[in-house]
């Protein structure tokens, strides 16, 4: 770390848990800002703002998980302290590629420990961060709706379509468009619910209503939107209105 001022965000949806890391990282012996969000839409919007050094996330949080909220970003160029009540995410949480897990409750010296890891430890690139995916698939993704951000099902998601250097999201009656890309939504979506079927479309398995045949190849979704399949892709495309 240089001599900048070291950036720290928690996040957690209880307030007595923010209170206890913010009241221990006072006493760190380096000076620091310390910002707080109070959940997964709440912090993404901090991290694009603040751009922190290292981020406290807890894991299970209404709306976006942890996890949740790791895999809304493109790149992850901060270090990340999971912690939780439950002993079960461990494993998942290394996965992920974080500096350390802090089981609640923790002492002072613990988080020291922890985010003396987190700042002995350099960057990792993103291509590595991208390549720790586990095996527990995105299910919320987050949109903007006027100035506010909100969660999404991916299982209310009809498709995801790219276009002019965005990606759009098509729900049943709505659209947004949101900055990450096709091929990264691809990594983080589980294959057995989504599928690529054009360079410019990923649609949602379930959401396909019937192929049609000939030299241009077109899926009709339920929401009655027509999706070019492109040659590579189209027996994947009618594999998934057989029978």
């Amino acid at each position: 770390m240089t001599a900048e001022t070291l950036r720290i965000l928690v996040v957690d949806d209880e307030r007595l848990a923010r209170d206890k890391i913010v009241r221990h990282l006072r006493a760190y012996p380096r000076a620091m800002a310390v910002d707080e969000a109070k959940n997964g839409l709440e912090a993404l919007a901090a991290i694009e703002r603040l751009r922190p050094h290292v981020v406290f996330l807890d894991i299970e949080m209404p709306g976006l998980s942890g996890f949740d909220l790791l895999r809304q970003l493109p790149e992850v160029p901060f270090q990340v302290i999971f912690e939780t009540a439950y002993d079960e995410f461990a494993v998942k949480a290394f996965e992920e590629n974080a500096c350390d897990y802090l089981l609640k409750p923790f002492t002072e010296e613990r988080l020291f420990k922890a985010l003396d890891r987190a700042l002995a430890r350099a960057a990792p690139p993103a291509e590595a961060l991208a390549a720790a995916t586990s095996a527990a698939w995105l299910d919320r993704i987050s949109v903007r709706k006027g100035k506010e951000l909100m969660a999404v099902p991916v299982d209310s998601v009809h498709c995801f379509i790219s276009r002019d250097h965005y990606t759009c999201v098509h729900t049943d009656d709505e659209e947004f468009l949101i900055e990450l890309s096709l091929n990264h939504l691809e990594a983080h979506l589980d294959p057995a619910r989504f599928r690529r079927l054009h360079r410019n479309a990923l649609v949602r398995n379930a959401a396909v209503a019937s192929v049609s045949s000939g030299p241009l190849v077109r899926a009709t979704l339920v929401n009655g939107m027509a999706v070019d399949v492109s040659r590579t892709h189209r027996q994947d495309a009618k594999s998934l209105v057989r029978g």
